[in-house]
């Protein structure tokens, strides 16, 4: 079974769509989404609006926890809050309450799909962790694959059961070790960080045991130009180039 796993789409319509028509490709049998549908973009509502109609199985982010509860917007920056306070007013009430009803984390076919950092938190940035605390998620975690998001950037780290080490991760094909656990961080639909502006999500092969990372050109311009539409602030435009 292939099993696309994307995260971050953070309201940019147009490059969930390249994402999705690159999906159709491939012969994927599932989407997973990691969380983040809105917050940034200038189209949260059709985004949520997809992944409602699509029934793809997703996760809460820390974004979309805080425009369905308000009180977790002490987490962001100003500029982010406002942001977020936006947003909330462009998403309906169905919209609110389907993204604040997500489960912290999904497992499935031997996997566990987690926002921040497993087992279950939406907040914690994989480059926080200490080396200890990592080295414990791996000896605590049930699944031998967990897939993550929220950093908006492409890691993978791996463990032996007794040793951790951050394996190279780029576009294209990587074939994992059986007896190793794995967290993959997959980067971003909506808000790639990692000196490449496409939009980036993993195919994970559970036959072969492979991931596929996906790079999908899209027109960035439409984006930023609702961004300035919309009103939002001026740097979730410019930081798509």
């Amino acid at each position: 079974m292939k099993i696309a796993v994307i995260s971050d789409i953070h309201g940019n319509l147009t490059a969930f769509k390249a994402v999705l028509a690159d999906i159709e490709t491939l012969g994927v049998s599932d989407i997973v989404s990691l969380g983040d549908l809105v917050g940034y973009g200038p189209h949260p509502e059709a985004v949520v609006r997809i992944i409602q109609d699509r029934r793809i199985p997703t996760v809460q982010g820390n974004h979309d926890r805080a425009v369905a509860e308000p009180r977790y917007l002490k987490w962001f920056n100003p500029e982010a809050r406002r942001s977020l306070e936006m947003t909330r007013e462009m998403l309906s009430e169905a919209a609110l309450a389907f993204v604040g009803s997500r489960a912290p984390f999904i497992t499935r076919d031997g996997c566990r799909f987690v926002h921040g950092f497993p087992p279950d938190s939406l907040s914690t940035y994989l480059f926080q962790v200490t080396e200890n605390r990592l080295r414990a998620a791996f000896e605590e975690l049930p699944e031998m694959r967990c897939f993550v998001g929220h950093t908006h950037e492409l890691i993978l780290m791996g463990c032996d059961g007794a040793e951790t080490e951050r394996v190279p991760f780029q576009e294209g094909a990587v074939q994992l070790q059986a007896d190793h656990r794995y967290i993959i961080n997959i980067g971003s639909v909506g808000q790639p960080r990692d000196g490449d502006s496409r939009a980036k999500y993993v195919v994970y092969d559970d036959a072969a045991d492979a991931l596929e990372v996906r790079f999908a050109a899209y027109d960035i311009q439409e984006t930023v130009d609702a961004i300035i539409k919309a009103g939002l602030p001026r740097s979730h435009a410019d930081r798509l180039w």
